[in-house]
Order: structure tokens, then sequence, then C-alpha cells
């Protein structure tokens, strides 16, 4: 059986408390009886001392008990249902009080040897009368002659007191456990109530109102905490799923462009028959929509992976940065020499870094794409690496038009295209960047870029150096 939370608190809680009670009763009632036990037998040691007083005072032999007569004294309540006995340490008796009779208080030999070693002796007589009798035996010398003063009282009144204790906490108890019980209820329930709130507004949102937020309860305690940092959650969780939208949306707007054109150009070219050299131009350009749509479905598959964390990245190792930088330059040196742009490098040979080779040789090369993309023909690019305390920085820059203020925060984002590159048709979707950033923070890195009000971009890479 699954009981909800709010049960589960209450029985807890009554568990708890019903736990404490019992101890503190039962340790209550512990030292109680002890109290009353203690108190009983500090009556009988004081008797048996005034006895003892009046004895060795008297010094006649062999002792008596300073019993006065019926009715000439007021009554003696620390003698009331006290029973005295004197007897020597050969257990011959030597006096008893009245109130015994013929009745004789029990002295055997092994009481009397503990006697006789000077102990004084405590115990309880179950078989002694009708009630259970306290009996407290104290060795006294007269002379040269040693007698034991017996001194015994019943513990019917103290039974009946701790009985009468153990009662009373029951009781009180019990007591206690039913309102425990009745305030933990409310208390559970009113506790748990702002969390019944949570989950039933909770309940109704869902993927189309992810816009909605929790009611917050007010104030600065856990449940505020509590609401806080779901609403935080839910901020998040709508921001991944305005950007799985967006991301579809642009992802098909791209692929729709290419395939419209392919589709266009396959259905004029059979309208009709055509000879060898249209067929062959129309296949070519076919074949560059193709291409064009590969490489955009191998980026799209990128990200899908790196979001779905199913990217299977190489180990980072130390490399020299200096080749990874001549292998991404000469990717963009059939393009760089078509629109005569010249790359420059200036980096340290012995510079190290702990990268992923290929990883960073597609980071550079995307960057080096896009500089030479919007260089002006002639124009010129330069590599610069500057090594710090615990990265080597890549530093490109390139002689274009800049990136305006208003796109610097978005250009790593995927499918965002400024307005430099929407003005001049440059051709490209707009993930080389959001790609770039995901393969350096993979292995440690960072990326940024600047652009100063006169003209030029500079993308700055951050890599970490070996150890």
């Amino acid at each position: 059986m699954h009981l909800t939370l709010r049960a589960r608190v209450f029985l807890w809680h009554l568990s708890a408390v019903g736990v404490i009670l019992a101890a503190a009763a039962l340790g209550a009632d512990w030292i109680f009886s002890r109290m009353v036990l203690g108190q009983y037998d500090e009556s009988l040691v004081d008797l048996a001392q005034t006895e003892a007083t009046a004895a060795v005072a008297r010094q006649a032999q062999p002792p008596r008990i300073h019993e006065v007569e019926s009715g000439t004294a007021p009554p003696s309540f620390p003698r009331l249902d006290k029973f005295i006995q004197i007897v020597k340490l050969d257990g011959r008796l030597v006096a008893r009080s009245a109130n015994l009779g013929t009745a004789r208080l029990p002295a055997p030999t092994s009481l009397l040897t503990r006697l006789r070693g000077g102990e004084r002796v405590f115990e309880t007589l179950k078989d002694f009368g009708d009630e259970p009798v306290r009996l407290l035996s104290v060795p006294l010398v007269i002379g040269d002659t040693g007698y034991a003063i017996q001194v015994a009282g019943s513990l019917d009144d103290a039974i009946g007191a701790v009985r009468s204790a153990r009662v009373l906490f029951v009781v009180m108890s019990t007591a206690i456990l039913g309102a425990v019980a009745l305030t933990g209820a409310m208390l559970a329930r009113a506790v748990l109530r702002p969390i019944d709130r949570i989950v039933s507004r909770a309940r109704v949102i869902g993927a189309s109102a992810l816009a909605d937020r929790l009611p917050h309860p007010g104030g600065r305690d856990e449940m505020a905490r509590l609401v806080e940092t779901l609403n935080e959650m839910l901020g998040r969780i709508e921001q991944v799923f305005e950007a799985q939208r967006r991301f579809t949306a642009d992802a098909s707007h791209e692929l729709r462009s290419p395939l419209s054109r392919l589709r266009a150009e396959l259905e004029v070219t059979l309208r009709r028959p055509r000879d060898r050299a249209e067929y062959e131009e129309t296949l070519r350009s076919c074949l560059s929509e193709v291409e064009w749509l590969s490489g955009l479905t191998e980026e799209l598959l990128t990200l899908a992976r790196h979001d779905a964390g199913e990217s299977r990245q190489a180990a980072a190792q130390p490399v020299r940065l200096v080749p990874i930088l001549e292998r991404a330059v000469a990717r963009l040196a059939p393009e760089a020499r078509r629109r005569d742009v010249a790359v420059l490098v200036d980096a340290p040979a012995d510079v190290m870094v702990r990268v992923v080779p290929a990883a960073t040789v597609l980071v550079v090369a995307n960057v080096l794409d896009n500089a030479v993309k919007f260089s002006p023909l002639g124009g010129q690019i330069r590599i610069q690496v500057t090594p710090e305390e615990e990265a080597a920085v890549v530093a490109v820059s390139d002689s274009g038009p800049g990136i305006l203020e208003e796109d610097l925060p978005h250009v790593f984002e995927r499918f965002y295209r400024g307005h430099a590159a929407r003005g001049a048709d440059v051709p490209g979707v707009g993930l080389g960047l959001a790609i770039c950033r995901v393969l350096l923070e993979g292995q440690g890195g960072s990326i940024g870029v600047s652009s100063p009000p006169g003209g030029g971009a500079t993308v700055t890479i951050r890599l970490p150096l070996a150890a």
C-alpha cells in the first residue's frame, strides 16, 4: 500500500512523539519509584538511628525499645506502622515492639553474618504478613556485645503511590499523544497545502503553455525557494523548446530552398528532349545543390548529436598548434586564391595545446571560411597566436565590412545571419560559428568575436595549453 506524503509525515511525526512519550513515561516511572523507595528507606534509617542512640545512651543490658505507653503521648508519625526488633548477633531475640505481637522479623544466618561485618542491610519481604514489607537491619555494639536493630514497615502506601503515578503517566501520555495527533494532522495539511496547489498548477502546464509559472507563496522559506527553482527550470525548458522550434523551422526553410531549386531544374529539363551539353549542365547544377544539402545535413547532424548528448568526440591530446593552423589554411587555400585573399600566420612554433586535432582544424577552417567570404577581393586575413597563462589565444582578423553591434550577441546562434551576410548575398546557412562553439566547449576551449567601428572583424579562439 502506497501512502501519501501527508500520511507518511503524519505517521512519522506521531511515531516519533509516541516513542519520546513512552521513553519519558518509563523514565519518570523509574525515577519516581526510586524516589519513593529512597524516601521510605530514609525514614527507616532515621528510626533505626533513633533507637540505636537511645540504646547506647541507656547502656542497658539487654537494650530495650523505648516505646511510650498507649494514650500517654501524641501519636509518633515516624513510628506509624513501623515494626522494631532487637536481636543478638547469634539470632536470639532481645526485644520487639508491641505492634509485632508474637510475630518475629526474620533474622537468618546469612543476614547475621553480614551484620557482623558491619554492613547495613536493606531487603524487601514478600511473605511477612499480607503486604510487602521493607526491612532494614543495622548492627549495634553496646559494651562488648553485638546486637542488630531491625526496623520494618509496610510498602503498601509506597506501592499505591507508584501505581497512581503510573496511571497518571499513562493518562497524560495518551492525552498528549492525542493532542499531537490532532495538531500533527492540522500541521501536515497546512504545510502540504501549497504543494497541492503547485501540483494542480503544474498539471495544466504543458508544451503549449510553458510561459505559465507556478504561483509564488510569498516569503523566503523553503516552499518559496522550491517554487522559484521550479519556475527557473520551467524557464529553461521554455528556452529549450523555443530553440528547438526555431531550429526546426530554420532547418525546414534551409532545406526547402535547395530542394525547390533542385526540383525546378529537373522538371524544366525533363519537359522536352535536350542535347548532351544541356543535360550535363543541369546535372552539374543538381550535383552542386546535392553537395550543399549534404554539407547542411552533416552540420545539422553534428548539432543534433550534441543536443542529444551522443557526440563521440575523440579524447584531447597534446599537439603543436602550428600544424593545425596550416591544415586549416590549406583547406581554404583554393577559395582564398580565387578571391586573391592573402592569409598571414603569426604563431610561435613551440606552442603546445591539449585539443582534439580534427575538431580544432574544423573550427579554424570554419572561421577562416567566414573571413575569406567576407574579405574584399585582394584583401588580407591575419592569424595571430598569443600564449597566455593557461590558454593559447588564436585571433583571426579579416578586412571585411565588420559586424554590426546589434548582430554581435547573435552570431553564435544557429541559422543566424547578420546584415552583412544577407546584404551581400554571401552563401551559407549560419551554422558554422554555432558548430565552432559546440566543438570548442566540448574540449575546454571558447570562442568570441569583436568588430571595431572602422570595419573588419576578429574571431578569438581560446585553446587550453598542454602541461
